[in-house]
């Protein structure tokens, strides 16, 4: 079995060097190369690498792409502060967007978050900072 990590940088490199325009294409240039890779593989490997398609061709995307929290406001409902966590309420469905939009601001004192479907547990290094992240969200709402 192949290091899941020669493999990905294989796939890296075959996308650099190559339009792709099927999975069914990369799995025949990666056994070229001697992996040999199960489609739900290599969904993984895709997703991992934060690889898209973009006019109709994979593309590895080096940036990690993040809604910004501004964009998310229609989908949260409410923010309340406990102690050193913060529960917020959002649209189904929506909480991993918020969630991540949240910890990409890097707030001073936000340890973490939890997402659900509807409700993310955003965890703090103090109550200050937990304040600070309730006001962050109310200031949205």
């Amino acid at each position: 079995m192949a290091d899941p990590t020669e493999r990905r940088d294989a796939i890296r490199e075959i996308l650099r060097e190559h339009d792709i325009a099927s999975q069914d294409e990369l799995i025949e240039k990666l056994e070229r190369r001697g992996y040999r890779t199960s489609q739900p593989v290599l969904s993984r490997d895709l997703r991992a690498l934060n690889v898209a398609k973009q006019a109709g061709m994979y593309r590895v995307h080096e940036e990690e792409r993040v809604t910004p929290l501004e964009a998310l406001r229609a989908l949260l409902r409410s923010a309340k502060p406990v102690s050193h966590f913060v529960m917020l309420r959002c649209e189904p469905g929506a909480a991993s967007a918020v969630a991540r939009a949240l910890e990409a601001e890097a707030l001073d004192g936000l340890v973490g978050t939890i997402a659900g479907d509807d409700t993310v547990l955003v965890a703090s290094s103090s109550h200050a900072a937990s304040q600070r992240v309730r006001r962050r969200v109310q200031d949205l709402l």
